[in-house]
C-alpha cells in the first residue's frame, strides 16, 4: 500500500514522523509512505483534490477550509503538536517580558502559517493591546525574520525550531516568549 503525506514544511515538532520515517517503521507494516513537502496552503487542498492521502497541519486550516467549503470531507483525526511550538525572539534580552514591549518596536510575525499570529493576537488582547496597533511586517518567512533579525531591521520577530536557536547559538537574539507557556 502506498500512502502520499504531505507535509506544510520541515519542523523539529514533526520528528516522530520523520523517525518513524528513517526507521522504515510504515515500511514494517508493509505501508509505502512517500513524504512531500507540499507548502502550507497545499496540505488541506490536496486532500480535497486527490494528490495527496492524508497530511499534518494544524487545526486552524481545517476550520478555515470548512468555512469556505462546510461540506468537505476533511477531517482532523489526531494531535501531534499539543502545544504553540512558536517563539518570539528580540535583538537584546527581555527577560521580564510583557506584551506591551511589543509596542512601538518593529516586529516580524510568522508569514508560512497563519495560526501563530492568530494565537499571539489572542495573548495580546487578553493583555488590553489591539494587535493591529503593531509595527508588523506579515510577509517574512522565518528565515527572513532571522535575517532580518540579526541585520537590525527588525527588533523582535516570530520563529520556530530549529530557527529560534539558530539566532540562539549565533547570539543574534533572545527569548522573550514562549508561546507554549499560554497552556
Amino acid at each position: 500500500m502506498v500512502i502520499t503525506l504531505f507535509e506544510p514544511f520541515r519542523a523539529v515538532f514533526y520528528t516522530p514522523f520523520y523517525a518513524a520515517h528513517a526507521l522504515d517503521a510504515y515500511g514494517a507494516e508493509g505501508v509505502d509512505v512517500r513524504m512531500v513537502t507540499a507548502g502550507a496552503e497545499a496540505t488541506v487542498s490536496g486532500l480535497i483534490d486527490g494528490s495527496t492521502d492524508v497530511s499534518w497541519g494544524g487545526p486552524m486550516r481545517i476550520q478555515y477550509t470548512y468555512d469556505q467549503q462546510p461540506d468537505c470531507a476533511v477531517v482532523s483525526f489526531c494531535e501531534i503538536v499539543p502545544r504553540d511550538p512558536f517563539f518570539i525572539v528580540g535583538r537584546e534580552p527581555r527577560p521580564d517580558f510583557l506584551m506591551s514591549d511589543l509596542m512601538n518596536i518593529r516586529f516580524g510575525s510568522v508569514s508560512e502559517v497563519n495560526t501563530p499570529w492568530l494565537c499571539l493576537q489572542e495573548d495580546l488582547r487578553r493583555a488590553g493591546i489591539d494587535p493591529a496597533s503593531l509595527n508588523r511586517v506579515a510577509d517574512r518567512t522565518m528565515p527572513g525574520n532571522v535575517a532580518a533579525l540579526a541585520a537590525g531591521d527588525a527588533d523582535v520577530v516570530q520563529l520556530f525550531q530549529p530557527f529560534a536557536e539558530q539566532v540562539l547559538t549565533e547570539n543574534a537574539g533572545h527569548i522573550w516568549y514562549a508561546q507554549a507557556t499560554r497552556g
